[in-house]
């Protein structure tokens, strides 16, 4: 898929591992506005860590790796063009920003494994009407979530009622801030990022792998890879999870992105 593979693979979530809300980033001040949705800033990250962003890009393969549809990623300006972009959780494979149809047919083949998606949908179209939920969406069709007005109005008995039905399902439930998801158990950012990596390689050596994440659904290609970081914040942080070759920021907020972003690049 590529004629020249460089020797490092760096697969680096992107909402608040990368960029960060308002809210998520512990303020704006001194931050760049790197994404905005109808007109309004939406996410931010630190000017050095996009310029160390930039850096890296000329070290190594930097690949997104994002829960995203395509449409939410291409909202986000990065300071470089990924030649490669993983979305959908896995389920979606930009080639120089145009979608890989190959990819798309073994996405589908592999969500078809869990329920139908209108199954996994239902605990969350149940509760639509509910005050504390803004919207329930479905996304690329692979899966669904459900944004809540604020993560504290999420019931935690619901929480646990869904992680239960999604499991029966054959899917995995992971909290994302406001967001919840729902996902087929086979779809995954490790099943595509190592994927991915297999159909780069080719008959030669698979590069080395760094990976960046904060969330239940990355933790796969964290353990997955030969050297990892999460930030001390996010779901991950809040369960105390942690793996052997894991390592775990000083910092929080938008400063734990340019911390990853750092040491990503000592590293590549």
């Amino acid at each position: 898929m590529t004629a020249v593979l460089p020797a490092t693979l760096a697969a680096v979530d992107l909402d608040r591992t990368l960029i960060y809300s308002a809210s998520a980033a512990g303020g704006t001040d001194g931050l760049a506005v790197v994404e905005h949705l109808d007109g309004a800033p939406l996410s931010h990250a630190t000017p050095v860590s996009w310029e160390l962003l930039a850096e890296l890009g000329r070290r190594a393969l930097v690949v997104p790796v994002t829960t995203r549809t395509a449409a939410q990623y291409e909202r986000v300006r990065l300071p470089l063009v990924p030649r490669y972009a993983l979305c959908g959780n896995g389920g979606v494979l930009l080639v120089d920003g145009v979608r890989d149809p190959d990819w798309d047919a073994w996405a589908a083949a592999t969500a078809a494994q869990a329920a139908p998606l209108a199954e996994l949908l239902a605990p969350l179209e149940a509760v639509a009407g509910e005050p504390w939920v803004r919207t329930v969406r479905p996304a690329e069709g692979l899966f669904g979530y459900l944004v809540a007005h604020t993560r504290e109005g999420i019931p935690a008995d619901w929480l646990v009622a869904t992680t239960a039905a999604a499991s029966a399902a054959g899917a995995t439930l992971s909290v994302q801030g406001r967001k919840v998801y729902v996902v087929p158990a086979g779809l995954s950012k490790a099943g595509g990022l190592l994927r991915l990596r297999r159909l780069l390689a080719g008959e030669g050596p698979a590069p080395r792998l760094l990976c960046a994440g904060d969330s239940l659904l990355d933790a796969p290609m964290l353990l997955a890879a030969d050297a990892a970081v999460r930030p001390a914040h996010g779901e991950l942080h809040e369960q105390g999870w942690t793996g052997s070759r894991v390592a775990v920021t000083a910092a929080t907020g938008a400063a734990a992105g340019e911390e990853i972003v750092r040491w990503l690049l000592e590293r590549a």
